[in-house]
Order: C-alpha cells, then structure tokens, then sequence
C-alpha cells in the first residue's frame, strides 16, 4: 500500500516542481518589490487591509513552496502526506476568520480596497481552497490518492490569487505615488 501510493506521489514530482518554482520566483520578485516600496507601503498599510494582501500573497506563494516540499519528499506515506495538508488548511483558515472579523470591524473609510475586493475576492476564495486542502488531507490519510487531482485547483488557484493580488498590490502602489488631485 505504501509503496504504491509513494509511486502515485512520485508521479506529480513534475507539476509540484514547475509550481514550486514559479512560486519561489514570484515570491522573490515580491520581496523585490516590497523592499523598495517599503516606506510607501509603510504609509498605506495605516488602513490595515494592504497588510492582509501582502501577507495573502506571502502565505499563497509559501504555501505552493510547501507543497512542492511535502510532494517532493521520496517515498512519501500517506500519514505524511495528509498531516501536512490538514495543517496547512486549518492553520489557513484559522487565520482567514481573523482577517474576516477584522473586515466585519472595520468601517469602509478604514480600507483602500473595497469589501468586495477584500471579501469576494480574496478571503472567501481562499477559505474554499483550504476547506478542499483539509479534505484532500483527510482523504489522503484514508489512502485515497484521487482526491491528490483537487491539488491542481488548490494551486492552481493559489497561484492565480496571489498573482492578482500583487498586480492590485502594484496598483494602489502607483495611484498612492500619484500627487493628490
């Protein structure tokens, strides 16, 4: 049973690689950015919500990072493999209610995004994927290796939010260097 389900691991290696990759570029690319905007995002940040896009877009690209360490791993198990993804999604989701209540708290006059933005976009989609992340992880524990084809949403997805994340993140970038009208 193990050694087949290590064979079935084995044979995503190629997806988690190219996803792993393109998350440790893109994530570097951030810090890039991030390091020479800091005192721009230092002053935006006063609103609370740039900082729960940033960190998104940080936590996405590391998660896809994990992913490809936890799929990568030779001669995985089951318990193995499970117990990360179980973790990573509840670990997730417990800080997607934190962000939320703070969305609940906070007023629109305290946000540069809008809610929906923030909501719809952002915060709902990614506690989707992460319910499916704990379900994945429990199904793998049972041995159930098609339930590993729901990884490419989860990624897949990830890597999209992120992505469009910082492209909203360079926005509001730009207009906040434009001179106020």
């Amino acid at each position: 049973m193990a050694n087949e389900f290590a064979i079935v691991i084995a044979s995503w290696g190629t997806f988690y690689n190219l996803a792993a990759s393109a998350a440790f570029t893109l994530l570097g690319l951030l810090f890039v950015a991030v390091s020479l905007n800091m005192d721009l995002l230092m002053k935006l940040d006063k609103k609370g919500d740039i900082r729960i896009l940033a960190n998104q877009i940080f936590r996405n690209f590391l998660e896809i990072m994990g992913f490809g360490f936890i799929f990568l791993v030779p001669d995985q198990t089951p318990f193995y493999t499970g117990i990360p993804l179980i973790f990573i999604g509840l670990v997730e989701l417990a800080r997607m209610a934190r962000n939320l209540m703070w969305l609940k708290d906070s007023n629109n006059s305290q946000r540069l995004m809008n809610r929906h933005a923030l909501f719809g976009d952002l915060l709902v989609p990614n506690i989707v994927c992460y319910l499916l992340l704990v379900w994945i992880g429990l199904s793998v524990l049972n041995g159930n290796t098609q339930s590993l084809y729901w990884m490419i949403l989860v990624v897949v997805y990830l890597a999209l939010s992120a992505t469009k994340g910082s492209w909203n993140l360079m926005m509001l970038m730009a207009e906040a260097k434009q001179p106020a009208k």
